[in-house]
């Protein structure tokens, strides 16, 4: 079952407090465009040599709007992804990653699209600016010439009082442009990292639940066994100053209001 599929049907009945937030976003044109992306200023390298062999990135954004037969807007959607320049081998196998998956999302994000128009058809206001939408921005998180991590943060609306947020994290081979896995940047197994990562969850859990609001579920159980049906191996994860950050998604041991609840590990 997919992340944000699981993670509705853990805390929907949770939401009743919270308020209706409409996915608005401007209306646009298909577009297929580049800007310069932000360099990374945590990543700097002492080697002159090291920084030459550095891949550089600019942004992509695929873009497009949605409309019924009568012209109301029923579905907007975005994109954003990096894009490694030169014709590098690193480069290459890099770009190549986001365009299998920019596929991939297009085609999901089509999945909706009788729904979408039929709750655009079901608005009373012709111009009213609720309507279905999932955007997707990125941010390189750590840069140097070992690793490169992305995180990328969507938002999903398809009606109802608030859309859900999720991610999409990456962490590559600077040498050779390939996704590489948390269990092999810690040097344990897949097993070995992913009782590490729940021990970690459940020593958060402990420390929370003194406090007033806690971040998790009330029954530490649940929790524990909301854990072990997680593979933090399967990309949730990302690298940030030195540490890999695994994080659980909204619902998936926590209310919506506690966001992507995250502990992390150094790399030595």
């Amino acid at each position: 079952m997919k992340r944000k599929e699981l993670a509705k049907k853990l805390g929907m009945v949770t939401l009743a407090f919270v308020m209706a937030v409409p996915f608005a976003v401007p209306a646009v044109c298909y577009a297929d465009t580049q800007v310069q992306a932000e360099a990374d200023p945590s990543s700097k390298d002492d080697a002159e040599g090291e920084k030459q062999n550095e891949m550089t990135f600019q942004s992509k954004t695929y873009e497009k709007t949605y409309k019924t037969e009568d012209g109301r807007i029923c579905k907007e959607v975005s994109f954003a992804y990096p894009y490694a320049q030169g014709d590098s081998q690193a480069a290459q196998a890099f770009n190549q990653f986001y365009q299998k998956l920019l596929t991939k999302w297009k085609k999901a994000a089509k999945k909706n699209l009788d729904d979408a128009k039929e709750y655009a058809e079901q608005r009373e206001d012709v111009d009213n600016d609720s309507y279905y939408g999932d955007s997707v921005t990125y941010k390189i998180t750590s840069k140097d010439n070992k690793y490169i991590s992305v995180l990328q943060s969507g938002y999903e609306y398809t009606g109802g009082a608030h859309g859900m947020p999720y991610r999409d994290a990456y962490v590559f081979d600077a040498k050779t442009g390939k996704k590489v896995s948390a269990a092999s940047m810690l040097g344990i197994s897949k097993s070995q990292l992913n009782k590490k990562v729940r021990d970690l969850f459940l020593k958060k859990y402990d420390k929370t639940t003194k406090e007033k609001i806690s971040l998790f579920y009330e029954d530490r159980n649940d929790v524990k066994a909301f854990l072990e049906k997680m593979d933090f191996n399967q990309n949730l994860y990302y690298l940030k100053n030195g540490k890999l950050r695994f994080y659980a998604d909204p619902y998936a041991v926590g209310p919506y209001a506690s966001g992507f609840i995250e502990v992390s590990v150094k790399l030595s």
